[in-house]
C-alpha cells in the first residue's frame, strides 16, 4: 500500500514530504557511492577500498525502499508516524510491534541489497 496517507501499523507510516525526503536520501547516497567508486578506480588506491561503496549503497537502497513503500525504519523504532509534516506517537503496543519488526526487516533489506551489489561491482572491478 504504497500510495497511502493513513497510518498502517507495519504497512504505512509516512506521508508525501517524508517519502520525498527519503528519495533525495536515497539520491545523495547512490551519488556518493558513484563517486567513491570513480575516485577508487582512477586513482592509485587499492581495490579492496571498494568495500566501502557498502555504506552508501546499503543506505540507498533502504531509503529508496522506504520512500517506495511509504514506510519509515527510524520512526517504526521510535513508536511515531508522520503526515503532512506533523509526527505522532503510535498508542497501541501490538501497533508498536509491529512497526519495529516491519522497520527490521526494511534494514535488513538495505544492508542485503549494499552487501550484494558491493560484492558485484568489486568482482566485476577485480576481474578487469
Amino acid at each position: 500500500m504504497s500510495g497511502s496517507s493513513q497510518y498502517e501499523a507495519g504497512v504505512c507510516n509516512i506521508g508525501g514530504s517524508e517519502r520525498r525526503r527519503r528519495r533525495r536520501y536515497a539520491a545523495v547516497a547512490v551519488a556518493v557511492a558513484i563517486v567513491y567508486l570513480v575516485v577508487v578506480l582512477v586513482s592509485s588506491l587499492p581495490t579492496l577500498l571498494l568495500v566501502g561503496l557498502f555504506v552508501p549503497l546499503a543506505i540507498g537502497f533502504e531509503m529508496a525502499l522506504q520512500a517506495r513503500q511509504a514506510f519509515c525504519a527510524s520512526l517504526a523504532l521510535s513508536g511515531e508516524y508522520a503526515f503532512d509534516d506533523e509526527r505522532r506517537q503510535v498508542a497501541d503496543p501490538d501497533a508498536r510491534r509491529t512497526d519495529r519488526a516491519a522497520g527490521l526487516k526494511f534494514t535488513v533489506l538495505g544492508i542485503a541489497g549494499g552487501a550484494v551489489t558491493t560484492t558485484l561491482v568489486y568482482g566485476i572491478v577485480t576481474l578487469l
